[in-house]
């Protein structure tokens, strides 16, 4: 019987183990923020060194995540996608037992470089990997699927990682994701490649880069990218200060925070169903636009009342999470869909942008705020105004944008 959903047959993953393996490859970069993250407010005096120094092995993760995607993406254009994905994962999971064995701060750090690139160009994979294998009618379900299953990462990674600090260490958190990524990649040997040599680009670096040129050349494709990206500042803020926020500004336990943290993960994942809704009675343009508006609001709003409570800071930030996640797998598919050719190198520039992004609001977090929260409301506010002027600045300047 034919497989629906696919346009060549996965002999041994079929549509659903397919879906699976890049909910896997989805999963490793979140798993790899959110999991340790109960433990830093205290990793500083565990490893005798400063906070800044400690935010560096999230900053630096994301970092090297993201020229992970701009390097692999491209890669796999050239040389197929089944070495990128097999070789990253590999990557990814010995840069997590290094991680384990750190007895440093700086070797930390380096082994956080290492698992960052291998997860940066499992990652890479996902959207190309959708674009080539999943026919289009069925593209933006898949899509949406993915982003639900990508909910589970930030739920149960906080309230894992609390477990284990508690009664272990930070150390197992890293010997945890080691697992994981063994795992993943006894998977991804079981993936037929979905990009055959004929369909392959040719040529060196240069070809590489002319790649990206004529990817970034598509006025619609750069303009609605950069508007989009702009939610990343301030959810990566979040991820950046969140637990400093609950745990050493409100008093909670490693436990408590995790709570807050998968409580928020858990809403966003009414993320992709909102648009699969609200897609009956409106155009996309109404849509994202009104969700950059609610984002505006929601920074406001934990500016006036996040300093109260736990729950009066969570509340705004809430409201933030789930329009990003309804925003993402719409503006995610109306980029793929400008990209006729090349799709891991559209990919790889949605999520090197996305991720570079996402870098800026990690160090934004850091500046001399009054505190955390005022920090974070402040950068919520700015950058989704931002947005909202690009956004319609976007619309009225005739620049053609397919699927609005």
């Amino acid at each position: 019987m034919q497989d629906t959903w696919l346009l060549e047959p996965q002999h041994r993953l079929g549509h659903r183990g397919l879906l699976a393996l890049l909910v896997c490859t989805s999963l490793v970069m979140p798993l790899s923020l959110d999991m340790y993250t109960p433990a830093i407010p205290h990793m500083a005096e565990h490893l005798d060194t400063t906070e800044g120094m400690v935010n560096l092995t999230l900053v630096g993760y994301y970092l090297f995540f993201a020229i992970g995607l701009l390097v692999f993406g491209p890669l796999s254009d050239r040389r197929g996608r089944k070495p990128v994905l097999v070789g990253g994962l590999i990557a990814y999971t010995l840069g997590a037992a290094l991680c384990a064995l750190s007895p440093t701060i700086e070797v930390l750090i380096l082994a956080r470089i290492i698992q960052a690139l291998g997860a940066g160009a499992a990652d890479s994979m996902t959207n190309s990997i959708a674009k080539d294998a999943i026919v289009p009618q069925r593209r933006q379900l898949a899509l949406s699927f993915i982003q639900l299953m990508f909910i589970v990462g930030p739920v149960v990674a906080p309230i894992l990682g609390a477990f284990i600090v508690s009664a272990f260490s930070w150390h197992m958190t890293f010997w945890a994701l080691t697992c994981i990524g063994a795992a993943c990649c006894v998977f991804s040997l079981l993936f037929d490649e979905t990009l055959p040599e004929g369909s392959r680009a040719t040529g060196s670096g240069a070809g590489t880069v002319a790649l990206f040129r004529q990817t970034l050349s598509d006025r619609g494709f750069t303009s609605f990218l950069l508007v989009m990206s702009l939610y990343n500042v301030g959810f990566m803020a979040y991820i950046s200060v969140a637990s400093y926020i609950y745990i050493t500004y409100f008093g909670l336990s490693e436990m408590g925070y995790s709570l807050y943290f998968s409580v928020v993960a858990l809403f966003t994942a009414l993320g992709p169903f909102i648009w699969e809704v609200a897609s009956r009675v409106m155009r996309p343009r109404q849509f994202l636009g009104g969700l950059m508006g609610a984002s505006v609001v929601a920074g406001v709003a934990m500016l006036a009342f996040g300093h109260i409570a736990p729950l009066a800071f969570c509340i705004p930030f809430l409201v933030f999470a789930v329009c990003e996640a309804a925003v993402r797998p719409l503006s995610v598919n109306i980029l793929l869909s400008q990209a006729d050719d090349g799709a891991g190198t559209a990919s790889s520039t949605i999520n090197f942008v996305c991720t570079a992004v996402g870098c800026v609001g990690m160090l934004l977090s850091q500046l001399p705020w009054p505190d955390y929260i005022t920090g974070l409301g402040i950068i919520i506010v700015v950058s989704m105004g931002a947005a909202l002027a690009g956004w319609v600045w976007l619309l009225r300047s005739g620049i053609k944008v397919k699927g609005l």
